[in-house]
Parts: C-alpha cells; structure tokens; sequence
C-alpha cells in the first residue's frame, strides 16, 4: 500500500498491480483461519491499493506467535455464537444484523479509515464480551481512542516492528494502513481509552497523543489479545462468518470516481462536443440513451446522498476504504435497482459542510433502516438527512413541472418566470405545518456566491426535482423576494451533490442526524461483482480477539495497580431508537 495522495490526486499516476489473476480470490478465501490479503485505506483522500504476497506469511506468523506468548484468563466471547458444524448446515436468514453496534465516529480530514474500522471492531468485541460476562450495561459502551492507535502502529512501524508495515513505515505516516496490522503487532500495540487524548482532525498530526507516556501504558488496564485473523471473499462466506461469529468485521473496498453522461438533447445539441462528426463527440455508454453523442461529468462519488454506493458504467479507480461489516439485508433494493447488500457502519461526517475540506455532501441511516424494520417517515425522526435535496418539501402547487429554458448544460439561467407571490402555495401556513410533520426542510438559502444558479439573500422554495438522464436533477425553485418581485426557475441539470452545494436548508431546519443510530451505509452484492469484474478487491477481515477481565472497569477491586480513570472518563450512553409517535406534527410542535 502507497501513501495517500492530496486531493490533487498526484499519486493516482502511480499504479500497483492488484489484479484478480495475481493472487486468486478463491485461494485467499480458502484458508479458514489465518490468510489475510485486507488492504485498509481511506475515503476522504485519494489513495491507491496494493497487495503484499509477503505479508500473508508475515501476518499469519505474528498472529501465532501472538497467540502463544498470551496468557489471557478465558472470558465469554459472547452468547449468541453458533457451532461452525451447525451454522454449514444451516441457511442463512434472508436479513440479519448485530446489536449493541457502537456509534459511528467521524475520521474527517485524515486518511484513517483503517484505523477508525479496527477501532469499531474492538469497540464492538469490548462491548459484546463486556455484556456477555455482566461486566457492561447493555446500553453502554467504551469508546477507545483512534489517535492513540494510529500513534501507537506508527511508532511501532517506524521503530522496532518496520519488518511488519507497509505504509506507515515507508511514508512515516498513518495516511493509510491495514487493519491486519493490529495481527501483525498484537504482541506490542497497547490500546486506550478515548480519553486519552483528543482525535486530531486536521493531517499532520499522526503521532500526536499527549496522553500516552511510561506511566499511562503501565496503568492502562485494557489488554487484548488476538486468537486468528480470518479474510473472506465471497459473499455467502461474508454473511456466513458474520451470522456464525456475530461480532463485527472490517470490508475493504475499492472506491470508485464515476463519470456521469449528459445525451445530446435539446439545448445541448448547439454544443459542438455534440457534433457527431467532431473528435469531441463522446460516444453514449452502451444501452443507455439514443443519441450517439454524451457529454461526459466526471467528479462523482459512487454513492448516493442516502448512503447507498452505486455500481456504474463509468466506474474508475480512485483508491479504497475500510468500513465495518454489521450486517446485511439480501432484499434491500437501492435507488438504482440493485437488491441485497451489506450494512457498513461508516466514517464519514453528515450533511455539507464546506468547512471540512473538498466540495461534498454525504447522508446515511440507521440498521434499522436498511433491514426495513421501519418506515422512511420514521428513519426521519432519527437519520432526516436534511442537507439531501430528495428529502426538501416541494411545494409546486398549480403549475406542475416549471419549464424554463436551458443555455447548455452546466451553463448560468437563460430565463426565470416572473410570478405573483400572493397566496403561493409555498408560503401558506398549511404548507409550513406539513413540512414540519413530514420533518423536510421547507425554506432554503442560496449558496452560490456567484449568483449565477440563485441570488444570495433571497428564500427558495422546491418546486419539484426531476432525475434527467444519467443520476442528473433538475431543480425547480420559487424565487421569493420579500421587497421585489419573485420568480420561478430550474437550475440545469446537476448532479445532486452540486445542488446540495448550491442550496441549503435554513438554520433552523437544517437537522442533525442523531450520531448514535445513524451513520450507516449499504453497499449492494451488484456493486462487488462489476468491481470484481474490473479487478478490484473486496474482502472482509474477521478478527477474533479476547479482551482479559482486567479491562473492565466492574473489575478494577480486582486489579488495584492499574488506573481505570480514563475507561471510566470514556464509558459512555448510547441512545435507544426513538419510535414514531402517531401523531408527529403535535409530538414536533410540543
């Protein structure tokens, strides 16, 4: 694995051979206990994957000698495990997902997916063994400290262990790593408490951790020891591991960037990158639209603002991702038609906030959610998503669609509607009420400072959104301006993330999604076999791993030489989903 690159993606020039025929998929799935071929990386910055034929060996021997040199008094594991011999023989349900799964904790800025996934691993191993022995409520948790961990496999992998890194020891950084790591170090890593030291979200900052000095690591009580590192490929082997073992794993993934395809319609036609007989003419994806020309978008995400990822025709390498593996639902359908997936509990903030670094958006959901346990309506009182534009209220009224001319795709407004904003629809109270109980965001602000899609300073209504083309929307808007004159308008098509970018909720009606239910994501079996097709790798690390007594806060009168502060300082609540009320619109007002 290779440094990552900035988002001036420098690095995405410099390619290493990761393809299927190098190492088969099926070999490296066939050693049930010990073979690891996981690459763990990052999403917010660019990265590239690559695969180490030393490291299996390499790993396999650390995690062996970790299990002989540990001497870890026997806890219950969990009480829900199933016999390997019956689970073989048993079918899988059709739907399935752990309890007690820790909250989602945000990475930002930093390449550390890696470590937040094997954080979320041992969260959830902690937790699960915790409740299992008495030792923890079930309704808490301990949260542990990410940045001590990437200090922690940073100074072992620049130091003593660099036989037993990659990435951090040649780039002196923890801008991407592997989860196997926590195997190959297991007899020297030491994991603590989040209360440690803060995370540090801005890059630079990889070793930081004030907290951890010669007396915290001889106090610290949390002590954990790894039995077997067990990778998976194929899917019915995936849900298998997960319904057999029930703890959480950690999925690698290639990300993909997504060229998206405007057709040579209407107003496009003018555009001389849609003269069939110009070299600039793009030929259309194949089965897609009837015109011979598209207008290639390049810069899209391959996941949606609901947390779905997408499968694409237009699918190019763009570096990998470690997430934690919770759970699936094989008669989920996406957006885009895909049915069955994984449950991923992810790292990546909510909502648009320019302020944490490249132009983009994200939204995700509850487990709940993604097994259709609940409603869309009651997902909202917990994941509303409010900076998607799907999720604004429309207020369209008598006109219907709005149609106002186009200047070419991408181009500035050619023409707004002057309308009389006496009695509209979008400014009755009526309207305010039910957006209210529909919990969507009703009044919008203008974003674009360059007043070329909207005007600062005025509110905007939804119209309506129309998906044109290749995952393109059209927005239409009530312009109203309080002292002059209103309109009504469409944006030109957009790519959904651009009009989040564009138009934002008000303050008042720009909701948080509640960090302890949701932040979870569904990446589709659909998706897996085209990367699969294309090379790229997907794979599932399941880490067994046993936590000493010596842990738990419950048994500190035990252990009086070690200091339990900091796991106290870091045990926390997490909150119960919250039903829906019958009637919502008293239940908000109240």
């Amino acid at each position: 694995m290779l440094p990552y690159g900035s988002e001036s993606r420098a690095l995405k020039t410099i390619r290493v051979a990761h393809k299927s025929h190098e190492f088969s998929w099926k070999q490296l799935a066939v050693s049930a206990s010990l073979t690891v071929a996981g690459l763990g990386y990052c999403a917010t910055l660019h990265s590239l994957m690559a695969q180490q034929s030393a490291a299996l060996a390499s790993i396999q021997a650390q995690i062996n000698g970790a299990s002989s040199l540990s001497s870890v008094q026997a806890v219950k594991p969990h009480t829900k495990a199933i016999k390997i011999s019956a689970a073989l023989d048993t079918p899988l349900p059709h739907k399935f997902a752990l309890q007690h799964v820790t909250p989602r904790k945000t990475q930002d800025m930093r390449g550390t997916c890696w470590d937040f996934a094997t954080v979320s691993v041992l969260e959830y191993t902690y937790r699960q063994q915790g409740i299992a022995n008495g030792w923890l409520a079930p309704d808490t948790y301990v949260s542990l400290s990410e940045q001590a961990y990437g200090a922690e496999v940073l100074r072992l992998c620049t130091s003593v262990d660099k036989v037993k890194c990659y990435s951090t020891a040649a780039a002196n950084s923890t801008e991407g790593g592997w989860v196997a790591e926590l195997a190959m170090l297991a007899k020297d890593i030491a994991i603590f408490p989040e209360a440690i030291c803060p995370y540090e979200v801005n890059p630079g900052n990889d070793a930081t951790c004030a907290g951890v000095t010669p007396a915290t690591k001889s106090n610290n009580p949390l002590k954990v020891s790894v039995n077997k590192l067990t990778t998976y490929i194929d899917p019915i082997d995936i849900k298998r591991a997960l319904v057999t073992d029930q703890r959480a794993m950690a999925l690698t993934s290639t990300l993909a960037e997504l060229t998206h395809y405007q057709p040579c319609v209407g107003e496009l036609t003018k555009d001389p990158r849609c003269d069939v007989t110009s070299s600039q003419c793009t030929t259309c994806p194949p089965n897609s639209f009837q015109t011979a020309c598209c207008i290639p978008v390049k810069g899209g995400n391959d996941y949606n603002l609901d947390g779905e990822f997408i499968s694409h025709y237009g699918m190019d390498y763009e570096g990998g991702h470690v997430m934690t593996f919770v759970g699936y639902n094989d008669a989920f359908r996406t957006q885009d038609g895909a049915t069955g997936g994984y449950i991923l509990k992810n790292s990546w903030w909510d909502g648009a906030d320019p302020a944490l670094g490249p132009k983009n958006v994200h939204g995700s959901h509850s487990i709940r959610y993604w097994l259709q346990d609940i409603q869309a309506f009651e997902e909202r009182f917990s994941c509303p998503n409010s900076a998607n534009p799907n999720n604004w209220y429309s207020c369209q009224g008598s006109v219907g669609v709005i149609k106002t001319k186009q200047q070419g795709f991408g181009g500035p407004i050619a023409q707004k509607v002057q309308v009389n904003a006496t009695g509209d629809l979008c400014l009755l109270e009526e309207t305010r009420q039910d957006a209210i109980a529909n919990i969507s965001p009703l009044h919008l602000n203008c974003l674009d400072k360059s007043g070329q899609l909207c005007t600062p300073g005025l509110t905007y209504f939804t119209r309506n959104l129309t998906l044109v083309g290749d995952h393109f929307n059209v927005l239409c808007l009530f312009e109203y301006n309080k002292t002059g004159v209103s309109h009504d308008l469409c944006l030109p098509p957009m790519l959904i993330k651009d009009i989040a970018h564009t138009l934002q909720p008000v303050a008042d009606e720009l909701r948080e999604n509640d960090p302890d239910l949701c932040g979870f994501y569904f990446f589709p079996y659909e998706k897996q076999l085209a990367q699969f097709e294309r090379g790229w790798e997907l794979n599932v690390d399941n880490l067994d791993v046993t936590w000493a007594p010596q842990s738990y806060a419950a048994n500190a009168a035990k252990f009086p030489h070690l200091d339990y502060s900091l796991v106290r300082n870091s045990t926390k609540k997490q909150k119960l989903p919250v039903h829906a009320p019958p009637f919502p619109l008293a239940a908000l007002k109240q």
